[in-house]
């Protein structure tokens, strides 16, 4: 499995008075045509922590970038007052009290990983605050220094999706891959027209989702068609009557 280097802290882009659940955002990433939802642990309003996709899997929630990466998300970002464009930092103090509590039982299991923000590694303004800052205040340790957050940069990042392909890294198998990406064997090997007993040779990339089928082309109407033929070979005896009989 990809070694875990980063967890990735993120806001649900939500107002803060509405009461959001892992279902809810579950629901949302299936209607994106996803497998599930995308992070792997989400806090509620009340500081509930609700478990999203298993941490053995690959998440989707940094765009392009997803493998080694925990996500946790937090219900809110977004405030009435200030509108849909604007990230702000609405946590409750009792889902920061959840956030602690959850990073630092992900570093135990991954030691060594940053803590950042979504912000930290794409365009965005997700998850409203400066998140290293914020963790070296936590651990009282000396603070980095502060990064701006982009005032062009979108409250809501559009760009997010599955990884569409695995680069084969040392020890992968295609049982670990499949695992990895919340896909059966069959599935893996038939959409890399491949056998189990196939070599994996590292930097291969494997495909994870089927190419998006192109449309065919339209059929022309048939009854148009046939109008259209009607037509010229009307106009073509007309054409001929008016010569012969002038």
């Amino acid at each position: 499995m990809t070694k875990i280097t980063h967890i990735v802290i993120h806001y649900s882009a939500t107002y803060g008075d509405l009461e959001m659940t892992r279902a809810d955002i579950d629901k949302m990433h299936k209607e994106r045509g996803w497998k599930g939802i995308g992070y792997h642990w989400f806090i509620r309003r009340d500081g509930t922590v609700e478990e999203g996709r298993p941490e053995s899997q690959v998440g989707a929630h940094v765009g392009g970038q997803n493998a080694g990466k925990i996500g946790i998300c937090w219900a809110g970002g977004l405030e009435r007052a200030t509108g849909p464009n604007k990230g702000v930092d609405n946590r409750t103090p009792a889902q920061t009290e959840a956030l602690v509590h959850l990073i630092r039982a992900c570093l135990k299991r991954y030691p060594g990983a940053k803590v950042v923000g979504h912000r930290d590694l794409a365009a965005t303004q997700c998850p409203g605050f400066d998140v290293p800052v914020w963790w070296a205040k936590v651990q009282k340790v000396k603070q980095p220094t502060p990064k701006p957050v982009d005032p062009s940069a979108p409250a809501k990042t559009g760009n997010l999706s599955e990884d569409k392909i695995h680069v084969v890294e040392k020890g992968d198998t295609w049982f670990s891959i499949a695992s990895m990406h919340g896909l059966s064997l069959n599935a893996l090997l038939a959409m890399n027209d491949a056998t189990a007993n196939e070599v994996l040779v590292i930097g291969r990339n494997l495909l994870l989702r089927r190419p998006a089928p192109s449309a065919p082309a339209p059929k022309p109407n048939s009854d148009v068609a046939a109008g259209g033929i009607v037509a010229l070979i009307i106009a073509g005896l007309t054409a001929a009557a008016a010569y012969l009989f002038n």
